[in-house]
C-alpha cells in the first residue's frame, strides 16, 4: 500500500533520539508508526554529542547572572558561548524571554521540574540499548568537570547547593585524586567535581543508529523528505513532504531546532534557538586514554572517548539552525585542550556542527497543541536531548495512548508559550 493511502496511528516528524524514542514506545503499546525525517545521519544533532547520560544536567542556560555576560558572548569574547551577530534580530523573541528566565528563582525552578527527567536517563537508555543490541555502548563511567584553582570551584558553589537539594550524587576532588581518575590528563587541574551516576555512550550515532534499525525491523515506516507543513486531517493530523502527504490518527513534532517553524505552520509560535556546537575526533597515541568525558569550565571545550579516540566538543554557538558553519569556537579551544591531553591529527578534514534546539527557560516543550489535540510537541531540550530522548518518548506513548504520564510534565507544558 502506497503511504499516500495508509494512515499510520502515529506519524513522527523528525528521526533523531526524541523521534525515533517516540516511535519505539508507541510500537511497544501497539501502535503504528511512521517517522518523516531528511535522512542524513551526520546532520542530526544525536549524533555529535558528547554522549553524557549526565546525572547533574538539570541547569538551564538562562542562569543567575548570564546578564552580565551577555555583551561579551556578542561580541565573541567568551570561549564558552558566543552569538552570530548576523541571527541576533531572528533571536530576539528568544532573547526577550531568556532574559526574564535569567534570575534565580526561575533557575531554581527550571532545575527542580527537569530533575525527575534527568534521574532517569541513564536506566532509560540501557532499557532501549538491551532491547536494540546496543547496551555494550552505555558505560557508567562518571562525568568530571575540572577547575584550574580553588576560585573556579568557587563559582559552582550554587550549583553544588541546588545539586544537593536535588539529591544528585557528586565529589568535589583535589589534583591528586583527578590524576587517579584520570593519569592521562596534564596537571594543570587543581579541583573537580565528579558525578558518579552519571554514564556515558561510546558512538552515539551507532547508538541511535540501532534504535532507529528497531524501529524499522518493528514495522515503522521511514519517508525520507524534510516536512514542509503539518495539517490537519479527518480525524487527525497529516504532515506534508514535497508531493506526499502522510495522515496519522496523532503527528508528533520532534524535529529539533527546525520544530518551531513547522508550529508556525498552524499558528504556534515558540521562541526556539539554534544551540549549536562543533566536534572534532583526534587520534591518540599509544598508551595514551581519556576514560570518561571530562569537561575543562575555564577552557570551555568537553573532551569525550569514542571507539579509542577523543571526541573534542566546542562551546554554545546561538544562531539559526541554517546560518553557515563558523569554525571560530572548535579552532580556539582545539590547541588548549592539546595541553590538557596529548592526542594527534584530526581525524576529519572539517569538524561536525549540529543544531539543538533550545527554549529561553531551558526546560523542553512536551505536551497536546491547544487547539489541535492530535498534534504533540516534543521538542526544545537544549543540549540534554540525546540523554532525555527514551524519557520523552514514554511520556509522549503515554500521551498518545491517553495514560499517566511517567513523570511529571507541567512545567514542559507548550502552553508556556501559547502553544
Amino acid at each position: 500500500m502506497d503511504l499516500l493511502e495508509k494512515r499510520f496511528d502515529v506519524v513522527v516528524v523528525g528521526g533523531g533520539i526524541v523521534g525515533l524514542s517516540v516511535a519505539l514506545e508507541v510500537q511497544s503499546h501497539g501502535l503504528s508508526a511512521a517517522i518523516v525525517d531528511p535522512g542524513v545521519v551526520t546532520d542530526r544533532a544525536s549524533y555529535g554529542n558528547a554522549g553524557v547520560l549526565s546525572r547533574g544536567s538539570i541547569f538551564p542556560m538562562a542562569a543567575p547572572g548570564i546578564r552580565s555576560r551577555l555583551p561579551r558572548y556578542a561580541l565573541g569574547r567568551d570561549i564558552a558561548v558566543r552569538a552570530r551577530l548576523r541571527s541576533l534580530p531572528h533571536l530576539l523573541p528568544w532573547l526577550t524571554r531568556f532574559l526574564v528566565a535569567a534570575e534565580e528563582g526561575a533557575w531554581r525552578r527550571a532545575a527542580a521540574a527537569l530533575d525527575p527527567m534527568v534521574a532517569q536517563a541513564f536506566d532509560r537508555h540501557v532499557a532501549m540499548a538491551e532491547l536494540v543490541g546496543g547496551r555494550h555502548l552505555i558505560k557508567r563511567n562518571g562525568w568530571l568537570r575540572l577547575y584550574r584553582n580553588a576560585e573556579g570551584l568557587a563559582g559552582s558553589r550554587l550549583e553544588r547547593e541546588v545539586l544537593a537539594q536535588q539529591r544528585v550524587s557528586f565529589h568535589c576532588l583535589d589534583e591528586d585524586e583527578i590524576r587517579q581518575l584520570e593519569p592521562h590528563l596534564a596537571h594543570r587541574f587543581t579541583h573537580g567535581i565528579f558525578f558518579p551516576d552519571t554514564g556515558s555512550v561510546e558512538s552515539p550515532g551507532e547508538l541511535v543508529e540501532l534504535y532507529r534499525a528497531a524501529a524499522e525491523a518493528r514495522g515503522a515506516a521511514f519517508v525520507a523528505g524534510a516536512a514542509d507543513a503539518i495539517i490537519e486531517a479527518e480525524g487527525g493530523m497529516a504532515v506534508r513532504a514535497g508531493n506526499r502527504r502522510i495522515e496519522g490518527r496523532h503527528v508528533v513534532l520532534a524535529a529539533g531546532a527546525r520544530s518551531a517553524t513547522l508550529a508556525a505552520t498552524l499558528g504556534y509560535r515558540f521562541p526556539l534557538a539554534a544551540e549549536r556546537g562543533y566536534h572534532r575526533h583526534f587520534e591518540l597515541p599509544d598508551g595514551v586514554e581519556l576514560r570518561r568525558p571530562v569537561y575543562d569550565a575555564a577552557g570551555g571545550y568537553v573532551l569525550s572517548p569514542m571507539n579509542g579516540k577523543v571526541r573534542l566538543l566546542s562551546g554554545v554557538e546561538l544562531a539559526r539552525p541554517d546560518d553557515p558553519p563558523d569554525h571560530v569556537q572548535i579552532e580556539a579551544v582545539e590547541p588548549d585542550a592539546r595541553r590538557t591531553l596529548a592526542f594527534t591529527q584530526p581525524v576529519e578534514d572539517t569538524p561536525w556542527l549540529g543544531s539543538r534546539p533550545s527554549t529561553p527557560d531551558g526546560l523542553p516543550v512536551i505536551g497536546r497543541a491547544a487547539r489541535h489535540p492530535h498534534l504533540v510537541f516534543a521538542f526544545g531540550h537544549g543540549h540534554i536531548g540525546f540523554a532525555n530522548g527514551p524519557a520523552t518518548g514514554a511520556i509522549v506513548a503515554s500521551l498518545v495512548a491517553s495514560q499517566k504520564p511517567p513523570l511529571p510534565v507541567e512545567a514542559f507544558s507548550p502552553a508556556r508559550f501559547g502553544g
